[in-house]
């Protein structure tokens, strides 16, 4: 039986298709085909689900599409502080649902960006391509090698090429993002 995360998740992938096609970036739309395929082979782990305090303001998710499943989808895995905030942050400000360690998505990494009204994701780079789909809430994006944060258009996807700086900042709403990261390598179905 699906559960609302589930559901989350599957509503996230067809957006991410949906948006990937109308941006016609390859690698985005590549990204959106490995994320597909993730959640359509994903499997249940055993895992806790955990909680911080910020993961509260989900009870009040403006109304976006997704905005029935987000809170249930929220109680189905562990949230955390994010470790880029430093030992001093418990979690009142930014938090990450790890998807992951609740549900098997091969070589595709996947989660829940929450940040409350007016806080700031700091800025980092990686090795892996990642997408963000912004889900509920506003603020403004560093993202595809701009040096300067912008507001997103409506329906857009936010691509992060490996190793290029990013990061986010709340508007005068929280700011929910599902993310995804994914290898150069092609992925396979297992």
């Amino acid at each position: 039986m699906a559960t609302a995360l589930d559901e989350l998740l599957r509503s996230c992938s067809i957006e991410i298709t949906r948006r990937a096609r109308a941006a016609g970036s390859p690698v985005v739309l590549t990204g959106a085909e490995n994320f597909a395929s993730a959640v359509a082979a994903m499997q249940p782990l055993e895992a806790s689900a955990t909680t911080v305090p910020v993961v509260e303001l989900l009870a009040h998710v403006p109304v976006v599409p997704f905005a029935p499943m987000v809170a249930p989808a929220a109680q189905e895995m562990p949230w955390t502080a994010s470790r880029r905030l430093g030992k001093g942050d418990d979690g009142s400000t930014v938090a990450l649902g790890l998807v992951n360690e609740v549900r098997e998505l091969g070589a595709v990494t996947c989660g829940f960006m929450l940040l409350a009204p007016n806080a700031r994701y700091p800025e980092h780079a990686h090795p892996p391509h990642e997408i963000y789909l912004p889900i509920a809430g506003n603020g403004q994006w560093r993202y595809g090698g701009h040096a300067s944060y912008r507001a997103l258009e409506p329906d857009s996807l936010v691509y992060n090429s490996p190793q290029v700086t990013h990061g986010a900042i709340a508007g005068d709403q929280l700011l929910l993002a599902l993310y995804v990261l994914w290898p150069d390598e092609p992925l396979t179905a297992s």
